[in-house]
């Protein structure tokens, strides 16, 4: 278990590793000693060999071999008639010549091949290297194939600076052509962006101009498909044979969209007014103060844009049917830059949109308190200059207008969606308006439903058709206590004596 190497568990294995590394350190370290050793003793056996082969020769040789004398007196009566035998004959002469210009021949030849030699052994040196060097190339994990387009052009980017390829200078010529792609790609990419930032400019031009036809494309090349195809249209469709239309066009579509759109607001208005007589009815059931109750009479607000947007569409209908062509243009040039400012995206053009066509907007209102003999006796334009009480009971009356205004239609006397939720209901109210506001709210139709302290029960009970205890303790149980109801008495079932704590506590 203390040996690493025989660990296979565990989340990292850099110790293990490391460990490895130096037993094979070590290990190669104790090869190359004994290699040293083994080679001094393969050259010591070998010296032993040769003073034994030595020793050998020396033992057999006998004293004629020793004794040179006689050799050399021999060799020299051989040389002596050698050359009698020359300086006789031409032909020995002439063959004496021809071995010496041989043999300086062979000498030549002998320096010719070393040289050779040398030089094929220089060449297969650099051979290997080469070899080896290529070997190591064609293992770079990041070498890829080439694409048949780098075959064909890549030999012509080389080809430009006039240098002949070798292993020796192939990097260096590698990198100036990577810098004089590189620099071209950077060009080509600055261009593009250019013809890019050039097209897209064409494309919001054409949307602030036409914001119409451009309709929900952006001005990005994601939609040149579209500004395309719009532009292949205008250039296909001839314009000049479509101006009839045109014009057939503006007078007959911006005449019924206009009027429609004057009719649509004049019904809006009239709707306002129609729902504003059905909650002035609830009104006059339930009584504001004593003998009186309210009354919201609706009044123009004349609002200079509304007139001036008014008077415009007069204008783009005036004289709609004439086939005058000025006239016509006059129109158009109307009716565009009201769609213009109808489709801007300006803060300032949108709260203008918002004024003009929000018929709630264009009206206002007041209350106004009469007796039932229809007499005036107050009109109410906000709560200034009023009491509290008054001020809580005008915004209750005018709460639950509005829920009836929001929540009713013209042709329904109670509202679509009845309930209103109030949490902590008349808690610092009297009785007397707790009763009128259940009253007001009961008048316009509404089911209340309301949580409100112990004090308030008493005066509830009138409006409520049922109710429940809530009890939380420790702010985290809570619990519920069902309490019956009668209906004909309109009060709780509650014990006597409760009734009488919550008619202190109200007191």
């Amino acid at each position: 278990m203390d040996d690493a190497s025989h660990w296979v568990l565990g989340f990292d294995n850099r110790e293990k590793l490391a460990l490895f590394e130096a037993q094979a350190h070590r290990l190669a370290e104790e090869i190359a000693n004994l290699d040293r050793a083994i080679r001094g003793l393969t050259a010591a056996e070998t010296q032993q060999a040769e003073r034994a082969l030595i020793c050998r020769d020396l033992a057999n040789i006998q004293w004629q071999e020793i004794d040179a004398v006689p050799v050399l007196e021999r060799i020299a009566a051989i040389e002596i008639a050698l050359r009698e035998a020359r300086a006789g004959s031409p032909a020995l002469q002439q063959i004496a010549a021809r071995i010496v210009e041989q043999t300086e021949r062979a000498a030549q030849a002998e320096e010719r091949v070393v040289a050779i030699r040398a030089r094929i052994q220089a060449i297969e040196k650099d051979l290997r290297e080469r070899e080896d060097r290529q070997r190591i190339l064609l293992q770079e994990p990041a070498l890829t194939a080439l694409t048949p387009l780098q075959i064909a052009e890549l030999p012509a980017r080389f080809d430009a600076f006039q240098q002949k390829l070798t292993l020796d200078n192939i990097d260096k010529i590698a990198q100036r052509v990577e810098r004089a792609l590189t620099e071209e790609l950077e060009a080509m990419a600055n261009r593009h962006n250019q013809l890019v930032r050039a097209i897209e400019e064409r494309f919001a031009e054409f949307q602030r101009r036409w914001p119409m036809e451009a309709g929900d494309m952006d001005a990005t090349l994601r939609s040149a498909a579209d500004f395309l195809a719009k532009l292949k249209r205008l250039e296909t469709d001839g314009l000049p044979a479509h101006e009839q239309r045109f014009f057939d066009l503006l007078r007959n579509q911006s005449h019924q969209n206009l009027a429609a759109l004057s009719t649509h607001m004049s019904q809006a208005r009239k709707s306002i007014l129609d729902r504003m007589e059905i909650v002035n009815d609830s009104l006059r059931g339930a009584e504001f103060n004593k003998g009186t109750y309210l009354h919201i009479a609706a009044s123009d607000r004349q609002l200079p844009e509304v007139q001036e947007f008014r008077q415009e569409i007069r204008q783009a209908l005036s004289h709609a049917w004439v086939e005058d062509r000025d006239q016509a243009e006059s129109r158009f040039l109307i009716l565009r830059r009201l769609v213009e400012r109808l489709g801007s995206q300006d803060p300032a053009e949108r709260h203008w949109r918002e004024t003009v066509l929000d018929v709630r907007l264009h009206v206002e209102f007041i209350g106004r308190e009469v007796d039932l003999e229809g007499r005036e006796i107050e009109v109410y334009r906000s709560g200034a200059g009023k009491s509290g009480g008054q001020r809580q009971k005008l915004a209750t009356t005018c709460l639950a207008a509005a829920l009836r205004y929001q929540l009713g239609t013209a042709d329904q006397s109670t509202p679509v969606y009845a309930p209103v939720v109030l949490d902590e209901a008349f808690d610092k109210a009297d009785n007397e308006f707790t009763a009128l506001a259940m009253n007001i709210f009961a008048n316009f139709g509404f089911q209340m439903i309301v949580a409100t302290p112990l004090k308030s029960v008493m005066t509830l009970e009138p409006f409520i058709g049922g109710a429940c205890f809530v009890h939380i303790s420790e702010r985290r149980h809570s619990s519920i206590l069902m309490i019956e109801y009668d209906t004909g008495r309109q009060r709780l079932k509650l014990p006597e004596h409760a009734r009488s704590e919550s008619q202190i506590a109200a007191s």
